[in-house]
């Protein structure tokens, strides 16, 4: 499998984790209420792991032993972590201003 697709992929699902616990953040009343500051901050909490945790398992776990292909899965490991953390940005962005009006339109 290519590392784009698997960077793709773990910001998904990264980002489905991310919307997971938006949502189970409760909606607060009051003239001040704190919940959309709490949803904004966990987006970006996950934001700066997501790239760091990919870039840590598809070094250490997942890379191939022929060393042939561990050239090219080094070469295109950075390249696919920024990938994965573009994409997550920009569905996160899109979720956003898809569900404006609900707890995930928070994020930005």
């Amino acid at each position: 499998m290519s590392t784009y697709i698997l960077s793709i992929i773990f910001a998904a699902v990264v980002l489905l984790l991310a919307a997971l616990i938006s949502n189970a953040i409760k909606f607060e009343g009051g003239a001040n209420p704190k919940d959309p500051g709490k949803r904004k901050m966990w987006f970006w909490i996950f934001a700066v792991l997501n790239p760091i945790i990919f870039y840590s398992i598809a070094a250490f776990v997942m890379a191939p032993s022929n060393r042939s292909e561990l050239e090219s899965w080094n070469d295109s490991l950075p390249i696919a972590t920024i990938v994965g953390f573009v994409v997550y940005i920009i569905l996160g962005f899109v979720l956003s201003k898809m569900f404006k009006h609900g707890k995930l339109g928070n994020w930005f």
